[in-house]
């Protein structure tokens, strides 16, 4: 804790904007939005499959967004397009909260989605790759703590507002949180972490040749199995975790126990996966970072009873504390921080993309009568192959991509 203090020590403010970024981007995120899902239900009259339609395709439309303007964060001064990306947020809460169509609540998930999700959290994890170097495990990893900050605090939160008015009213106070950002926002100096030497912004025709070369590169055949394998399997698994649990017999208080265990160890090995990406780099890493995530999924499949919940969660916790804090520091080390809100944002729609893609599958397989156990199998051998796959970055020389 004494390698943090000395850190912050020096770096607190940049620090604190990563952190306030990815705290407020929960508005965007999957856990919060579905707090007021069974009330949209009703009110709408959707089923479940129609909703899960309407935010699958809202995701990927956000995701598609986020590809074509991501980029700005390597050219744009961040204070303006931070305000940008708040107010969107901003207006898409109120929209959602206030909606009495369905055609305005597919709105507002696509502006939540590109807003929270998207350009919140692809804002935070930008910069912090590109203006440390030295440090960017333990900037990216005290960034990252605001997501499952956040998760402790919005429920609540939610939760309380919803005991006292309707989901409308809740939903509009608990979005006027977002107002808070902007005090910090105005005594930040954000522009010590804007790209000070001369850059033009990449035209169209360029950012696409870019994004052309990319995938035909080897790197990018080395980085995005496990981006997309991994969010594609913990967003369906805990999607349908209350389905899960009921089918292997855990008794939910036993289940909620198990997650806050989850949530523990997501949070140490944030902290320590950034001291580790410090002191080894995130290309050593990376071949090892699913392994605990596969252990949980084959704990999941084989072990009988409740222990099988425990063993899974903390063993996921550990690969969910590591993940952001490795990938967003491997792509720096590998591409160069030139370009990293560009690269980062071809990452993100596929990691999108396959958090909309995800409950759709699982949700089919359990229609089918899939059982856990044959999930888990299926999901473990998945990301196993993917592991493997994941030791090929050792064959990779480190490289900087021209401007």
């Amino acid at each position: 804790m004494r390698t943090y203090y000395l850190f912050l020590k020096e770096n607190a403010g940049p620090v604190f904007f990563g952190w306030l970024l990815t705290f407020f981007s929960s508005f965007g995120q999957t856990f919060f939005i579905s707090l007021f899902v069974p009330f949209i239900l009703d009110q709408f009259h959707f089923s479940k499959s129609v909703f899960g339609g309407y935010y699958a395709v809202a995701t990927i439309i956000a995701s598609f967004f986020l590809l074509q303007f991501g980029h700005r964060v390597d050219s744009r001064p961040l204070r303006p397009l931070t305000i940008q990306t708040i107010l969107l947020l901003l207006a898409s809460s109120i929209m959602l909260g206030l909606a009495i169509h369905p055609a305005m609540v597919f709105i507002a998930l696509v502006g939540l989605r590109l807003g929270g999700q998207g350009f919140m959290s692809h804002i935070s994890l930008s910069v912090m790759s590109r203006y440390f170097s030295a440090d960017r495990g333990k900037a990216l990893s005290i960034s990252a703590m605001g997501y499952p900050a956040a998760e402790m605090v919005f429920p609540l939160v939610a939760g309380l507002l919803l005991s006292y008015w309707n989901w409308h009213v809740a939903l509009i106070i608990t979005a006027s949180f977002l107002l808070l950002i902007f005090i910090p926002i105005r005594k930040l100096n954000l522009e010590a972490l804007d790209v000070h030497e001369e850059k033009e912004e990449v035209s169209g025709k360029a950012k696409w040749a870019y994004f052309k070369q990319l995938v035909t590169e080897k790197p990018f055949w080395v980085l995005i199995p496990p981006v997309f394998a991994y969010s594609f399997v913990v967003t369906g698994i805990f999607f349908f975790q209350y389905v899960l649990a009921n089918e292997k017999g855990w008794p939910l208080e036993w289940y909620a126990m198990c997650f806050s265990g989850y949530a523990v160890v997501r949070l140490l090995f944030l902290l320590y996966g950034g001291i580790l990406t410090d002191k080894l780099s995130a290309s050593k890493l990376f071949p090892y970072y699913l392994m605990p995530f596969v252990l949980g999924l084959l704990a999941l499949a084989i072990i009988p009873g409740k222990i099988a919940a425990l063993v899974f969660l903390l063993f996921t916790g550990v690969s969910a504390g590591t993940s952001s804090i490795v990938t967003s520091a491997v792509i720096a080390e590998l591409y160069g921080t030139d370009r990293v809100g560009q690269v980062r944002s071809l990452f993100s729609m596929i990691m999108v993309l396959s958090t909309a893609l995800a409950p759709v599958v699982i949700g089919f397989l359990l229609d089918q009568g899939t059982t856990v156990s044959q999930i888990g199998f299926g999901c473990a051998a998945a990301l196993g192959l993917v592991t493997i796959n994941s030791f090929r970055i050792r064959l990779l020389k480190r490289q900087q991509v021209p401007v």
